[in-house]
């Protein structure tokens, strides 16, 4: 049975270019004596900053800066707290937030601040909450939502920490199942959280697609629409401007993707867009990642070839939103998913190209037979792009053999 694909006459459509892909920065100084995963990433006023994690098989308290613009690494003095792995950190300002994680049979519940204007690092109320590896843990005006994690059980509780206090509260639990090492992050005032690692089921692994928002005004949970990719467990995430963002990552088996994959999370919509992969053989478990400028820069975790020290950065404001009105004609494409042939049922006299375009941003082939054959193309997401003097319509095509 075909399935058809259409596009009425009149339409908005927002679709993304990718102007540019990843390229290498400096690696971690130490070399593969510095490669780790679950290392502690934020960013303070330019400058990208790293610490903990577990280097080579031992949990570190190490601590180091990054500088873009001398695209150099310095130690700094090493993490007061316990040295410690499976911990995040988050930073608004001039100050940064680290803590929970922990060693082998022994989680940890602290809470510890660095201010990045006298260097120095000060313990803060502790959660009287169970220790954790692997929570969610998101800064929002003031706040500081941590939860789920896992110690001896998977957990699905939530706490709000206020800085100004020194406090802590217990809220509602996320209303999904228990789970550990999720992704997350804060846009707009609001927290999400969801996807991760839950507990077998009559052996069978649970790796999660599911999507939740948090509103810290009405303290209220909201299920959205279940992520559209590969369920996944164990990659890094940030926010930018408005709009959220995972990278790389475990698949629903727990082991590596074929791809590192970046998706971009739009909250108005509720809806994912897929970006260029990070280079490499495979994704990373438990990597880490900050944003500086207009860069996101990602480092370490674990590939299919090894432990990771190098860094590499992608310009997020390369993506560009284009925004395509009032087309003389309804495109009509077959079918979506495709796993062979992709018929084009309009008159390609009416554009000036039509092109397919991988994730990545290359062109992979022209159509000029109303047909294109992707047979021989992996599985995975690619672009359609119609062209009309300087206007191009961009429609997702599946391709799934």
């Amino acid at each position: 049975m075909k399935q058809f694909l259409l596009f009425s006459t009149f339409f908005l459509l927002s679709s993304l270019i990718i102007a540019q892909d990843w390229e290498f920065v400096a690696p971690l100084p130490g070399g593969t004596s510095d490669a780790r995963h679950h290392p502690v990433t934020f960013s303070i006023d330019g400058i990208g900053y790293l610490l903990t994690g577990t280097v080579g098989t031992t949990p570190s308290n190490d601590f180091m800066r990054y500088d873009p613009v001398s695209d150099t690494w310095e130690a700094l003095p090493d993490f007061p707290g316990a040295a410690r792995s499976f911990s995040y950190g988050t930073s608004r300002g001039t100050k940064a937030y680290v803590g929970f994680g922990g060693i082998t049979g022994q989680a940890f519940n602290d809470l510890w601040e660095y201010d990045s204007e006298t260097e120095t690092w000060t313990e803060l109320s502790s959660c009287p909450c169970d220790g954790r590896y692997h929570p969610t843990f998101i800064q929002l005006d003031g706040k500081i939502f941590m939860g789920q994690g896992n110690n001896d059980n998977n957990l699905d509780d939530w706490w709000e920490y206020d800085i100004a206090t020194d406090s802590w509260s217990q809220k509602d639990d996320l209303p999904g199942p228990p789970r550990h090492h999720p992704f997350y992050f804060g846009v707009n005032g609001k927290a999400y959280t969801g996807l991760g690692h839950g507990s077998s089921i009559n052996g069978v692994l649970q790796i999660y697609t599911d999507w939740y928002e948090y509103d810290p005004a009405t303290e209220q949970w909201t299920q959205l629409n279940d992520f559209p990719g590969e369920a996944r467990v164990a990659g890094t995430q940030f926010d930018f401007e408005g709009k959220g963002y995972i990278l790389s990552g475990d698949g629903d088996d727990h082991s590596f993707m074929e791809e590192g994959e970046f998706w971009e999370y739009d909250t108005s919509s509720d809806s994912w867009t897929q970006l260029p992969s990070h280079p490499g053989n495979s994704s990373r478990w438990a990597p880490g990642s900050f944003v500086i400028d207009e860069y996101v820069y990602f480092t370490c975790g674990e590939s299919i070839d090894q432990l990771e020290h190098d860094m590499m950065r992608f310009p997020l404001n390369q993506i560009v939103s284009v925004e395509n009105a009032q087309n003389d004609q309804d495109i009509v494409f077959y079918p979506n998913p495709a796993n062979s042939i992709i018929t084009i049922q309009n008159n390609l006299q009416d554009f000036t190209d039509i092109r397919l375009v991988s994730s990545y941003g290359q062109i992979v082939d022209n159509v000029v037979n109303n047909q294109l054959n992707v047979a021989d193309l992996p599985n995975g997401l690619y672009f359609l792009q119609f062209s009309k003097g300087e206007t191009v319509s961009t429609q997702k095509v599946i391709i799934s053999h």
